[in-house]
């Protein structure tokens, strides 16, 4: 049998293996990785860089970081304040994520800052409201992704240099509208299908009865927003920024080191970066692109816009859209426009681009990661309650690849030829 065929079958095995023995999937992984990877003829340095270890220091950092704001009181505190002048009106609240996820990335700093930052202050926010943390974290980050293609943003502005190459310009406004109707579209679709619209808080809270930030407080604050402000401001990469922040913090006396590392949800940050390993592999022995190669095989000028989107979404659950689902597919779309009369160059990048961020809210990339990180840095999780939020947000993320594919389908990503 075929090594990709083979590395498929084990991916599907250690994911059966891992629910129903209630085991840490990433330890897991690591260990079959490295079996099937050698079995592959792949060195153990190939196989260890699978290991995303730009993402470990990213969710470890800002886990790190948060998580000194939530031994010291201020993420509680300040969720506090919010609550308070949301009042009853719990509704508000994933419109308020999404909104503003949408607008921060939007303006400079794309979907992976804004998505962390907003992702990690939903989380919170939710577990003070007690209402559901996983889902309220999901608008922020579907806002961070719906708002990641505009002009201004990194994926506008890599979408600009891949396809002037190719012959194609102009499409800024229609790539970002495209982009953020996708990510608007699954929102509503989740804010129903969850009753988010019927979702109250049980503790009503007024500002007047609320205690005042004090000192150690007040410094954690300044430094989120610092950090916040480089890293959106300054493009300074977020996870290291926070390390820098957090000891800042130690040296002022503002919290407790110790209780802060003990925050840190290790066993989710292997689960997440061991299941990456796993996938690198298999993708190196050939697997995803033999189910690639099987839906490009199919396609025609009527299915090639879908078909297309939903290669880019399989690719995205497996790697970065910006660091290899567009660069790789761009030139494609180019020589599928050219090939097939009426198909549109860029009606194919706007669905690819917008399915390719539908994926990336997978606990594979690092928006479903920075959720399950911030899941288990604000209380205590078993692997049990973490294959559950796993498989939720795989599912939800095959779900909103899934309905892009339809909407690319019936030509929505064309948004009517009006904006090129």
């Amino acid at each position: 049998m075929d090594l990709s065929v083979i590395s498929l079958l084990v991916l599907a095995a250690v994911v059966a293996v891992g629910f129903i023995k209630k085991v840490n999937l990433g330890f897991l992984s690591l260990g079959v990785a490295f079996i099937l990877g050698t079995i592959g003829g792949m060195s153990a340095k190939q196989i260890a860089a699978g290991f995303d270890s730009s993402m470990f220091v990213t969710l470890v950092g800002v886990t790190y970081l948060f998580g000194m704001a939530s031994q010291n009181g201020t993420l509680d505190l300040f969720s506090k304040k919010i609550v308070a002048l949301v009042g009853k009106n719990t509704v508000l609240i994933p419109i308020l994520m999404f909104v503003l996820s949408a607008f921060i990335s939007a303006i400079g700093p794309g979907h992976i800052a804004a998505g962390i930052l907003m992702t990690t202050f939903a989380m919170y926010l939710a577990m003070e409201m007690k209402i559901n943390p996983v889902i309220t974290a999901l608008f922020a980050k579907l806002g961070a992704n719906a708002g990641c293609a505009s002009p201004l943003s990194l994926t506008g502005i890599l979408a600009k240099n891949l396809s002037e190459p190719l012959g194609y310009s102009g499409f800024g406004l229609h790539l970002f509208l495209s982009t953020l109707l996708s990510g608007l579209v699954f929102t509503v679709i989740i804010y129903f299908a969850y009753g988010s619209y019927k979702v109250k808080a049980d503790n009503p809270l007024k500002l007047s009865e609320i205690a005042k930030f004090n000192r150690n407080q007040l410094m954690t604050i300044t430094a989120i927003i610092v950090m916040v402000v480089f890293c959106i401001g300054f493009k300074f990469d977020t996870g290291l920024f926070a390390f820098v922040a957090a000891a800042v913090l130690i040296l002022l006396g503002a919290a407790d080191e110790k209780a802060a590392i003990k925050g840190i949800p290790w066993g989710t940050l292997v689960f997440i970066c061991g299941v990456g390993t796993l996938i690198n592999v298999i993708n190196k022995l050939g697997g995803i692109q033999l189910i690639s190669d099987l839906l490009t095989s199919m396609m025609n000028a009527k299915t090639a816009v879908p078909i297309l989107a939903a290669t880019s979404g399989i690719l995205s659950w497996v790697s970065s859209t910006t660091g290899v689902v567009m660069p790789a597919l761009y030139p494609i779309a180019a020589e599928v426009a050219a090939t097939f009369p009426g198909v549109s160059y860029v009606e194919l990048i706007s669905a690819l681009t917008a399915t390719s961020f539908a994926a990336a809210i997978s606990p594979l990339s690092t928006g479903g990661a920075i959720i399950m990180s911030s899941y288990s840095a604000s209380r205590e999780t078993t692997n049990e309650e973490l294959n559950k939020i796993f498989k939720q947000l795989f599912l939800l993320s095959v779900a909103n690849v899934g309905v892009n594919i339809v909407m690319a389908a019936l030509g929505v990503f064309n948004l009517g030829g009006l904006f090129y």
